[in-house]
């Protein structure tokens, strides 16, 4: 690809800073974005997104992995956009349910513009098209539709676009969903835990709860289930020393088939976060000496596998698409295990496994796609 317009130079000083007028310092910031230099790009960055956190946090992640700072911004794309992003591409295309937003009114576009998900991808295309092509856009996961909308697109090896016969130019791949998250974070973050929970006798064993997603309902036969499994694994992790487990539920997980798995752990040491204080996550991920991780969350796992500890999987249903793919390509690098082949002997646990960090792979790539110094 080659590389984004230089701009011309310029020595204007010109500054919004002194001026109340609202239209001239929108005009100045105009002007001021124009004559932007490709060689403090990019100035300005967007992350745009409906405020979904699984969105929201790849997006942000994105901008720590390139080291630039952005304005994060709320969309809520029309149902017939969110359907068809394509349309966005069409002149005078409405992009937002109701009101224009601020952000469309002012005119002023900024050199990346950063989304995730197919939801947002008619909006990346909208701000391309108003920007007049100068906004580079990067869009996060398979967007469904031909690439060439995108000028990067960054999805993970599982998702489907993975598929074309051609692999396209502008797609760099992922192996797992991006994250903010590093060791150095995740040992700082240990240390400011709760006595209690520093207290707890090793092994510790901290479990990543899911529920309900939009393939299936996690129903009270999946917590008891669940609950089965965590007694059988508590059984032969006993030579070693009775486990210590720490529960923390997500957003997703029913509070009602909650209680069916803690009843199902009478008799074994475990801590449940009950939303009411701090969250231990991420710091429980510094002290546990092995991870689970229910399969429903490709972000829960990718997090949980930064830390090159012993990471097992627990099934709340069986994963079928582009989620058992994504789960059969981090058992192939070594990344994870199932729960239950270390219940049933098939795989013996590993004091650790293979750290999934791919940040600064992916940063090299990116800059050298967008040709920046450094790369």
């Amino acid at each position: 690809m080659k590389n984004p317009p230089q701009k011309s130079s310029s020595n204007t000083s010109a500054t919004t800073s002194g001026y109340t007028n609202p239209l001239l310092v929108r005009l100045l910031e105009k002007h001021q974005a124009e004559m932007r230099g490709f060689d403090h790009w990019p100035g300005r960055c967007w992350v745009i997104s409906d405020g979904t956190m699984g969105m929201v946090s790849q997006c942000l992640a994105l901008l720590k992995i390139l080291d630039i700072d952005g304005e994060d911004i709320r969309a809520v794309p029309t149902p017939l956009l969110r359907l068809f992003p394509k349309l966005a591409a069409i002149p005078g295309w409405q992009l937002t349910l109701g009101r224009k937003p601020d952000w469309l009114k002012a005119g002023i576009w900024p050199d990346l513009l950063i989304t995730c998900g197919k939801r947002m991808a008619g909006i990346s295309i909208g701000v391309k098209r108003l920007s007049g092509g100068q906004t580079r856009t990067i869009h996060i996961q398979d967007p469904q539709i031909p690439p060439h909308y995108f000028d990067l697109l960054i999805t993970p090896s599982h998702d489907h676009i993975t598929h074309h016969a051609v692999r396209p130019s502008n797609l760099i791949l992922s192996t797992g969903a991006l994250n903010r998250l590093d060791r150095a974070e995740i040992a700082l973050a240990s240390t400011s835990l709760p006595a209690e929970l520093k207290q707890l006798k090793a092994p510790v064993c901290a479990v990543m709860i899911g529920g309900h997603n939009r393939r299936y309902k996690a129903g009270k036969s999946s917590f008891v289930s669940l609950a089965r499994q965590l007694s059988e694994f508590a059984d032969i992790l006993s030579p070693k020393g009775k486990p210590s487990f720490v529960l923390i539920p997500s957003r997703r997980t029913p509070k009602r088939h909650l209680r069916h798995l803690c009843e199902g752990l009478s008799g074994i040491s475990y801590h449940l976060w009950d939303g009411t204080n701090d969250n231990p996550y991420p710091g429980i991920l510094g002290l546990a000496d092995i991870i689970i991780v229910t399969s429903d969350s490709v972000n829960m796992v990718s997090e949980a596998c930064i830390t090159g500890k012993p990471v097992l999987t627990a099934y709340l249903q069986a994963e079928t698409g582009r989620i058992a793919r994504f789960h059969q390509i981090m058992e192939e690098k070594g990344h994870i295990l199932k729960l239950s082949d270390t219940l049933t002997s098939q795989k013996t646990l590993p004091k650790t496994m293979p750290a999934l960090d791919e940040k600064d792979r992916l940063a090299s790539e990116i800059k050298q796609f967008f040709g920046l110094s450094g790369a």
